[in-house]
């Protein structure tokens, strides 16, 4: 789906707009707090397209948004955490490492896998702060995935385009 800005609100729907055009929008975000209007998701097509090919699209932009939201939405110590599945087994190690003496602090590590972003641990609770954290994004974020999934009413008209 593509962003179009310009939006003031959620206008979820499917919309007849020509003879043979129907365009799908979902959706409302906005960059920052600061701006007056936002955006909305949209895709056009050249014929009626089914609920199962809106919901297989909607569902598939969802997954996509908290994706990015789980990957770059944490921050620790003004510090971005990039989630990884491999950063947050990482970090869990690592306290068992510590706690049973086979690693020694201070260790610095790398809190991103798309650029430099180090930090020097120097106690066993800041590391436990971030993996700690870490779960807690995962956990916030997945919640807020589901929840935006089951609060879509795939029976409501809406998806129907009867609305012009």
């Amino acid at each position: 789906m593509e962003k179009v800005y310009g939006a003031t609100g959620r206008q979820d729907g499917l919309y007849k707009i020509g003879r043979n055009k129907w365009e799908l929008i979902f959706g409302f975000g906005k960059d920052s707090e600061q701006e007056q209007t936002g955006w909305n998701y949209r895709q056009r097509f050249s014929s009626k397209p089914s609920l199962d090919e809106i919901k297989a699209i909607i569902t598939a932009q969802i997954e996509a948004d908290y994706a990015e939201k789980l990957m770059a939405g944490f921050e620790w110590n003004g510090k971005r955490v990039e989630y990884s599945e491999e950063r947050k087994s990482d970090f869990t190690g690592l306290i068992t490492g510590l706690q049973g003496g086979l690693f020694q602090l201070p260790l610095t590590m790398n809190l991103s896998d798309t650029a430099l972003v180090l930090h020097e641990f120097t106690s066993i609770e800041e590391v436990g702060e971030v993996a700690a954290g870490i779960c807690a994004h995962k956990t916030a974020v997945t919640n807020a995935k589901w929840q935006e999934k089951s609060s879509i009413n795939w029976d409501s008209e809406i998806w129907n385009g009867a609305q012009q």
